[in-house]
């Protein structure tokens, strides 16, 4: 029993299964026409659902990565230096159909993108937009400016013509200023192949995921030398005059803001400032018996536990797990009843058995609770599911006792992990369009819950698929502003058929 292929969106926010479709989402809500129009609109959306910040890297080789896969970089980790906002524009681009390169400049190694279309005049060429710092230039046309242009005439960058310009993003005082970055005699014109991956989930029964609008707890965030407390934005939402620093923005802003830490190596010290989102996968699966399992031997699984088959087997279950985002922490709750010199353990794999490490192994019950935390920034790595995707996690029982009290029961697993909140499917104004849609439903259903605080109280919307294929419910929460409702989260369910472990009745719509 399994659901694979799962997404659920709002077809009034433009979907972060992948920067490809994202862009292609921003042209048909923006109603764009022209490459011209497309340009334009992705560059304002990307600012509002991307987060300047940290770069990412991620565990491997013994050390730690600079990560420029594009998809985690947009949906999962949400933020970046300019380089990877170079990147994650132009697969977005490429992949919705735009000719456009990564521009790098030499000598600083700032970075943007190109992208070639007509003007309202009708001539074609390259234009350069730069939405990590917030600007672009306009010619002597008022089309935006080409590098070429750039390099030809500095005045454009000294003197920007009203219209191309925007306030940059940190405070001028602490900025690197934005003339030096447009030196751009020296550019490189970078290659950059387009992947157009798609995020999806696959989901087993009892498996519940849910998002959430709202920053990581600190001692769980994925945490890096410099960001000790997770990544968050260095865009605040007031500029050194005290006026909105993106007035288009800041609706969409508003609530999801929160301080930062005056001590730590953040640009903007301690103004509230965008954060990361926080998910997590809560599964009990010894509720649905071996259907839950990837693999068990010498078992028996009855009534919501699972013990050996008998004395001197060696008995183990695999669960395999896997979400789309970034995993920051995992934590294990479990009663197990056992008998003196009974042995239970908990180990996880990457890769499905063919290394392990192990979480526990001993004598008599392991702890109730085990938590799995990212370690310190700069304390020594250590094994853990700390930005893994994937992994099995294998339970071992053994006993040389004749009628063993051994069993394992109120097993529960938490995976939490780190996604961009800007790019979830939140409600706006007008008539929302929600879907929830599976390539594959095995013999389980799927549902989605939108919780978020309207005006009139808490409010919870929902949808549930019963079969392969995409339902669809139409809401308007009559409202007149973005900000005039907070959301809260969505929750996604998968149940066997015929069962639903859950307080709330979700409409049903296909």
């Amino acid at each position: 029993m399994q659901a694979r292929g799962v997404w659920f969106g709002n077809e009034q926010w433009p979907t972060g299964s992948s920067p490809g479709a994202f862009a292609k989402d921003v042209f048909r809500i923006e109603g764009c026409r022209t490459d011209r129009e497309k340009a334009l609109a992705f560059n304002s959306w990307f600012l509002r659902c991307m987060q300047r910040g940290p770069e990412l890297l991620t565990p491997g080789l013994g050390g730690m990565l600079r990560s420029f896969d594009t998809h985690q970089i947009f949906s999962s980790w949400g933020h970046h230096v300019c380089t990877g906002w170079g990147w994650v524009a132009t697969e977005a681009l490429q992949a919705a159909g735009l000719k456009t390169r990564r521009a790098v400049v030499n000598r600083s190694g700032h970075t943007f993108q190109e992208v070639w279309y007509a003007g309202k005049d009708g001539k074609e060429g390259w234009h350069a937009f730069d939405p990590f710092l917030g600007w672009h230039f306009l010619n002597d046309s008022g089309e935006v400016a080409s590098c070429d242009e750039l390099a030809a005439n500095p005045d454009l960058v000294a003197n920007p013509r009203a219209g191309g310009r925007h306030r940059l993003g940190h405070h001028p005082e602490r900025s690197k200023g934005y003339y030096y970055g447009y030196h751009v005699g020296d550019l490189l014109d970078v290659e950059q192949p387009t992947r157009g991956d798609e995020l999806r989930y696959d989901l087993m029964p009892g498996q519940v995921m849910s998002h959430l609008w709202r920053p990581e707890h600190v001692d769980l965030a994925w945490s890096l030398p410099k960001y000790p407390h997770g990544a968050h934005c260095d865009i605040t939402m007031y500029d050194e005059e005290g006026r909105p620093r993106y007035p288009e923005h800041a609706p969409y802003w508003k609530h999801y803001m929160w301080p930062t830490d005056g001590q730590s190596n953040h640009i903007n010290g301690t103004e509230p400032v965008r954060w990361h989102g926080c998910g997590a996968l809560r599964w009990r699966p010894l509720e649905y018996g071996k259907a839950a399992a990837s693999r068990s031997h010498n078992v028996i699984f009855e009534d919501g536990s699972v013990r050996p088959t008998g004395t001197r087997k060696h008995a183990e279950v695999w669960w395999h797990i896997k979400v789309p985002y970034l995993t920051t922490h995992l934590a294990i709750n479990s009663a197990v009843e056992a008998g003196g010199s009974d042995l239970v353990g908990f180990s996880i794999s990457p890769d499905d058995g063919r290394s392990m490490h192990k979480l526990h192994w001993g004598k008599g019950p392991p702890p109730t609770i085990m938590t799995f935390s990212p370690p310190a920034p700069d304390a020594p790595q250590e094994a853990n599911v700390h930005g893994l995707r994937e992994f099995w996690l294998r339970l071992d029982m053994s006993t040389q006792i004749p009628n063993s009290p051994l069993r394992v029961r109120g097993f529960k697993i938490s995976l939490g992990y780190q996604l961009n909140m800007q790019v979830l499917p939140r409600l706006v104004p007008g008539d929302n369009h929600l879907y929830l849609q599976a390539d594959e439903l095995n013999g389980v259903n799927v549902s989605a819950d939108w919780a978020f605080t309207h005006p009139r109280g808490e409010k919870l919307e929902s949808l549930k698929l019963t079969k392969s294929g995409r339902a669809t419910h139409r809401y308007n929460p009559q409202i007149e502003n973005p900000d005039d409702l907070i959301m809260r989260g969505v929750t996604l369910r998968c149940e066997a058929n015929g069962e639903r472990k859950s307080d709330s009745t979700p409409r049903v719509a296909g």
